[in-house]
């Protein structure tokens, strides 16, 4: 009687964990990533944002000789039938590392990050505000001959909240590490990403059918039992 009940309580499990794979499977998302630095209007500052946020540009210093102003760039780029697990944006920021006049530049930058969903839904989303923070170092000599050091480019931000699309819970997760990186003078890289992962919400149904695979359990409990609890008496 045991394995019997093991049996179906087994079967039960493999089709509601089935149920739930295929309702993850089935969720695929397309659209694109948008931004927008926030312009606090700092001094020897320029701040350039695209209207539709496919790019936001955040630029500040003041050039030393023929250098450039140290900046960070962002470009929007486009997902279509993304899954679960999958990134929808590779590189978000491009940062450069100008060679510009000690106290020049400014110290922050704030970034909105959002999407624009176009499918299975239409939808304008906010996901999270990222403060850059920018340590402006002393140039210190001849950049490329052991002169000119590094400078910090730092990020904080918190994680999206999850939301539903259809039967699905959305995690769009930003991976940015590490969260502090120094950026030789004249340098630029690029850092962070965007991930997508789906946690499938049962429906109504899978319940009632976890609830009648229960019942039918503590029957078939009792009706083992009770031929033990006779003899016993």
């Amino acid at each position: 009687m045991h394995s019997r009940l093991a049996r179906v309580l087994s079967v039960a499990a493999a089709g509601l964990a089935l149920t739930c794979s295929v309702a993850q499977a089935q969720l695929q998302l397309s659209g694109r990533t948008t931004g927008w630095f926030t312009d606090f209007g700092q001094p020897n500052t320029t701040v350039v944002n695209a209207a539709d946020g496919s790019s936001a540009w955040f630029a500040t210093g003041i050039p030393y000789l023929d250098s450039t102003q140290s900046s960070i760039l962002f470009e929007g780029q486009s997902f279509t039938n993304v899954g679960s697990g999958d990134p929808i944006h590779v590189g978000l920021f491009t940062i450069t590392n100008g060679i510009t006049l000690l106290g020049s530049a400014a110290a922050e930058a704030e970034f909105q990050l959002g999407l624009e969903l176009t499918s299975p839904v239409s939808d304008s989303l906010f996901l999270s505000t990222l403060t850059f923070s920018i340590d402006n170092t002393p140039n210190g000599g001849v950049v490329g001959e052991g002169g000119g050091v590094p400078d910090s480019f730092g990020v904080t931000f918190v994680q999206p909240a999850p939301l539903k699309i259809g039967d699905s819970w959305v995690q769009f997760s930003i991976v940015y590490d590490p969260l502090e990186t120094a950026v030789p003078e004249g340098e630029s890289i690029v850092r962070g990403d965007i991930y997508v992962t789906f946690t499938p919400i049962p429906e109504p149904s899978t319940y009632a059918l976890g609830g009648a695979l229960l019942l039918v359990g503590v029957v078939a409990y009792r009706r083992f039992r009770k031929p033990g609890t006779a003899a016993a008496a």
